[in-house]
């Protein structure tokens, strides 16, 4: 096959990218890029490739290193040109001229945020920063110290070197303004003299403060921008192109487990006290408070109407003495209910309560001990007024239990999702405040270079998670011939070849991984699955542009995901043995 590869002229293997384009390898010239776009939203996720979840995120400051432009200065002057902590000389001198030393940034934002800046100390040690009516104290002398702080979630401070602080404070608040004070001590805004450096400040949304992003006249975004291709690595060191439908995330905070979410008091909330999924401090604790009848339950409340399919998955890792997990979706009228055993990665058999049907679990084992569960149910009739709820189990039943004082049990918790019209689980959504829906990756059409009308080769490698639902799928088109159609015809996959001419079903399994091939020529157009001649029809007659139609590698109808793993295009018709060789598992 070697001399065949060198032979193609289009070989795509997720690799190089770039926002809104996935790089060929073949052509280099940039004439067989594929392009995407999923609109104006940064609500897309995918695994990298050291394993963990990476997001998209924006830095809503404007001016975010330039103080004297859409800031506000009460009683402060500022210097520019200062070192600072990347070793160039763009720090800033904020020296305070009167009471309140402060500069300020009007910004209108709500939800889950976190405010960040760095600073250094001068002839003052102390910095406030406030976002809206939430505030935090911070020492900028010795190691570092968080002082008084009022309505965060959290507030960190992280020595960076050379007497650098990164500070920051996270709170769930409408705000309009963000806030820089100069300080004499902790809780201390008096004084009218002194001074401290500052560099770099960032708003984000979120439970952390993620890797700054420099803006000047409009927000940035960093991370999985907003048509970026999304090379997954979830299975392994080998990305695949993922290729999700629309979905949207009903939780309004996936991450924060605050008011929200109702927490009996037998239960305690530590909030980023782990590392999560993303690989960031942003996981919630789980644990026992004291002994008592009370049921030890979380809830989203009663927030949701529920009707046909939908999928809720939740992020959890168990820590001391916790071996089984209990779930409970729908409301007390429709409900699935079902348990998660960690030590066997199990789950018990599903209960249901009232008209609801098909249900479905499954799991996903992550790195570090992190699982993702997942959980299908059809509401038959609507479910108004239901939660998504879990706990801690005594055993593996569905009784909930009252804690001994000596249990010590715990868990993690991270990234709750409950997807609408959906019988099977996508990436990840995150909220921070609103339900978020993720638009469709879409693609862009792509006229082969040196396709050829007569004779040629498309071999196609994926894997696709199926529902139920219709799909249709043509990666390759020779005028308006459909030389290869991919399709639902339950309950298997159908294979259709020369514009339907003939076809083959193939078994319809969940995340099936497929290697299709099918060559063409003046005498027969051959499919091949597998490593399998499946196919051949003997009346091709195609013209025009040789094309990956737009969406060609993406499924029409919502009932179906795909990871696309490489498709090449060569201009010759390959034998029946090297095509054989192509798809072989």
């Amino acid at each position: 096959m070697a001399n065949a590869l060198e032979s193609a002229s289009l070989v795509m293997i997720p690799s190089g990218y770039e926002d809104g384009t996935l790089g060929s390898l073949k052509p280099t010239d940039g004439t067989g890029d594929f392009t995407f776009s999923r609109g104006s939203d940064i609500s897309a996720t995918r695994v990298n490739a050291d394993g963990y979840i990476e997001k998209g995120y924006e830095n809503l400051l404007l001016q975010s290193n330039s103080f004297t432009t859409t800031w506000i200065k009460s009683n402060a002057s500022l210097t520019s040109g200062q070192s600072g902590h990347d070793g160039a000389n763009n720090a800033w001198l904020i020296e305070r001229t009167g009471t309140f030393g402060q500069i300020i940034q009007n910004i209108t934002n709500s939800g889950v945020q976190t405010f960040s800046v760095y600073a250094k100390a001068d002839s003052l040690n102390w910095i406030r920063l406030t976002q809206g009516s939430s505030n935090a104290y911070f020492d900028l002398s010795g190691s570092g110290a968080v002082g008084q702080v009022t309505q965060c979630i959290n507030a960190t401070i992280e020595s960076i070197g050379g007497g650098w602080f990164k500070c920051s404070i996270t709170s769930n608040v409408s705000l309009n303004q963000v806030r820089v004070y100069l300080a004499n001590g902790n809780s201390d805004l008096s004084g009218t003299t002194g001074s401290i450096y500052i560099q770099d400040a960032m708003l984000n949304q979120g439970l952390v403060a993620y890797p700054y992003k420099e803006t000047t006249t409009a927000p940035v975004a960093g991370g999985i921008l907003e048509d970026m291709p999304r090379l997954d690595y979830s299975n392994g060191s080998c990305p695949s192109l993922k290729l999700e439908p629309q979905r949207t995330n009903l939780v309004e905070y996936s991450e924060y487990f605050g008011s929200y979410y109702t927490i009996n008091s037998v239960l305690n909330k530590t909030d980023n006290a782990a590392n999560s999924p993303e690989g960031v401090q942003n996981a919630t604790l789980i644990s026992e408070n004291t002994y008592s009848s009370t049921i030890p339950i979380i809830s989203t409340g009663n927030r949701y109407s529920l009707s046909g399919y939908q999928t809720a998955t939740l992020y959890v890792k168990a820590e001391n003495n916790v071996r089984y997990f209990g779930i409970s979706f729908g409301s007390n009228a429709q409900r699935l209910r079902t348990t998660f055993d960690f030590e066997n990665n199990t789950f018990n058999t599903i209960l249901y309560n009232g008209d609801v049907a098909n249900g479905s679990l499954s799991y996903e084992e992550l790195q570090n001990g992190w699982y993702r569960i997942i959980v299908t149910a059809n509401f038959v009739t609507s479910a108004t007024g239901a939660s998504y709820q879990f706990a801690f189990l005594q055993d593996n039943t569905y009784l909930f239990f009252a804690f001994q004082s000596s249990d010590n049990r715990q868990f993690y918790i991270y990234g709750l999702q409950v997807e609408q019209d959906a019988t099977y689980e996508t990436s990840y959504i995150p909220t921070y405040g609103v339900s978020q829906t993720r638009l469709r990756d879409a693609q862009a059409e792509l006229t082969i270079p040196n396709g050829s009308t007569t004779e040629g080769t498309i071999f196609y490698e994926f894997d696709k998670a199926q529902a139920s639902a219709s799909f249709d799928i043509v990666p390759l088109k020779v005028g308006t011939n459909r030389i290869l159609r991919i399709s639902q015809y339950n309950p298997n996959m159908r294979f259709s070849i020369n514009e339907n001419a003939t076809s083959y079903d193939e078994s319809n399994s969940y995340n099936s991984h497929i290697k299709v091939a099918v060559s063409y020529s003046s005498s027969s157009v051959k499919l091949f699955i597998n490593g399998f001649l499946r196919a051949t029809d003997t009346t091709y007659s195609a013209s025009g542009n040789v094309i990956i139609p737009a969406n060609g590698l993406q499924a029409t109808n919502i009932g179906c995901s795909l990871e696309s793993k490489q498709l090449t295009y060569f201009p010759t018709a390959l034998t029946d043995s090297e095509c054989i060789e192509l798809t072989t598992i």
